[in-house]
């Protein structure tokens, strides 16, 4: 396609990333906007490796029944709400598709006999409501994270927002109503005063401020704010107390010093991302699954706080007293200590130190009905380590996949275990659908059932429950754990 032209396309299908797609001579074209089967006219606005992108501009001849008019002012410069163009049950609809797309790229047409149900019907969108600037979008949960870069605007002032989806580098979102009123709030006060103490971005040579990150509890609606800065500064103290005067909500600000070229936001091997704090408090209320817990700066929170796919995989494990539970993989250590609460004990595996630390703490601090012990290093090793302790057991298992998946030497190792039922929850249907045919090596799959994870995105959790044929009872029982606290 030649650059100078507007062409016309029809997209073939959806990227999972929100785009619709155009297959080329080798190229691929994502639409940002488009919607397969819709002829439409597109801007050509760059190109990545083998792909080059365009920009929706009108459809040519009738409009998909799903098309709808993006309630959001900065819906194409942002780009974090890759499908407010399509109707909310449309945006289910994507959903399931780009699940069924991963599990048949497996190879597992016709060996999934349970069908990918519906997703609950999301409350419809009052359009006046929204366009009157409504303070919460009625579509689904906020959300309570937000990744914000520093740049510069074009009269090379200091400028906080979202990477730029189509050419700009900092887009400001401070009215975005996918975030709490609080969050709202601090993102313009936080830019506020990083301009008048003239706290200077990095721009690839100097400069003080790379990126932040800012978090909600929605326990206490506390907020905390997280700096990533390449030196200390006396003007960041100066900036915490500002900012911690500016809103009552803010009630801690800390610092993570990341030497460019380095990583924004730098881990170490143990998982832990050093932290200064310069204002507040440091551990921030949570209830993730009805678990009460705190989690620090360095800690991942989840997606969506009542997290249903992951209450819906601890469901399906239906565990009671005396069976024995593994979690692998995860975030936090939530679904072990979900699952210790049901059957008495849970072995958590595959965590980084850090997280494991943290997970041990709020084990000790919650509620004296389940004990769950965790391992952290490589999954092979902490499983070979307990295979003893699970052993004729036959362990229920929560493979915690994410986005990258479970690699298939621990798959293995799982099913040698002969466990009853297996859960998979992951986050990327391609690597979702890899791993599910793994499994089906040595269990049946029951259902298949997604859940959606952001408002008018195509990212979603899913849950697929596997059992064994064999449905005979352990030979033995789960050992319990003293839990030691303090």
């Amino acid at each position: 396609m030649q650059r100078s032209e507007d062409p016309l396309v029809t997209p073939e299908g959806w990227l999972h990333r929100g785009d619709a797609f155009v297959t080329g001579d080798g190229v691929q074209l994502a639409v940002f906007g488009g919607i397969p089967g819709e002829r439409a006219r597109v801007r050509l606005t760059g190109n990545h490796r083998k792909q080059d992108r365009a920009r929706w501009i009108a459809s040519v001849g009738a409009s998909d029944p799903a098309r709808v008019t993006p309630w959001c002012d900065r819906y194409a410069p942002c780009g974090r709400c890759p499908l407010m163009h399509v109707h909310p049950i449309g945006q289910h609809d994507v959903i399931r598709g780009l699940v069924q797309d991963g599990i048949d790229a497996a190879g597992l047409q016709g060996r999934v006999d349970a069908p990918i149900p519906a997703l609950p019907t999301p409350a419809l969108p009052d359009l006046a409501t929204i366009t009157g600037r409504s303070t919460r979008h009625p579509r689904t949960e906020l959300q309570y994270e937000l990744n914000l870069v520093a740049g510069y605007s074009d009269q090379r002032s200091p400028r906080i927002g979202v990477p730029g989806h189509d050419g700009r580098d900092v887009v400001p979102i401070p009215g975005c109503l996918m975030v709490p009123e609080t969050l709202r709030e601090t993102m313009k006060v936080l830019a506020h005063h990083v301009r008048e103490l003239e706290i200077w971005p990095w721009n690839g040579k100097v400069g003080t401020l790379r990126a932040v990150h800012l978090r909600a509890s929605p326990v206490t609606g506390e907020v905390g704010v997280l700096l990533s800065v390449t030196r200390p500064s006396p003007m960041l103290t100066d900036l915490a107390d500002r900012l911690a005067s500016a809103h009552p909500a803010i009630a801690g600000v800390a610092m993570h010093i990341s030497t460019p070229p380095g990583y924004t936001w730098d881990r170490g091997e143990d998982g832990e991302l050093g932290v200064g704090m310069l204002y507040g408090k440091a551990l921030f209320d949570l209830s993730p699954g009805g678990f009460a817990m705190r989690l620090g700066f360095s800690d991942p929170w989840p997606a969506r706080p009542d997290e249903p796919a992951l209450l819906d995989a601890v469901d399906a494990l239906a565990g009671r007293p005396g069976d024995a539970a593994v979690e692998i993989g995860g975030t936090n250590g939530v679904g072990t200590l979900l699952l210790s609460r049901r059957t008495g004990w849970a072995l958590g595996l595959g965590l980084p130190e850090a997280r494991a630390r943290r997970a041990r703490e709020n084990n000790a601090a919650g509620p004296s009905t389940g004990a769950a012990d965790f391992v952290s290093g490589p999954v092979i090793e902490g499983l070979a380590a307990a295979y003893s302790r699970l052993d004729g057991r036959r362990p229920l298992v929560l493979l915690n996949a994410g986005t990258k998946g479970i690699p298939d030497e621990v798959l293995d190792a799982v099913l040698a275990l002969d466990p009853r039922r297996v859960v998979l929850l992951g986050a990327n249907p391609r690597s979702f659908g890899k791993n599910l045919k793994r499994l089906t090596a040595g269990l049946n799959v029951v259902r298949v059932t997604p859940h959606d994870v952001a408002p008018n995105t195509p990212f979603a959790e899913v849950v697929a429950v596997l059992e064994s044929e064999d449905r005979s009872l352990p030979t033995a029982r789960a050992p319990r754990r003293k839990v030691v606290r303090g």
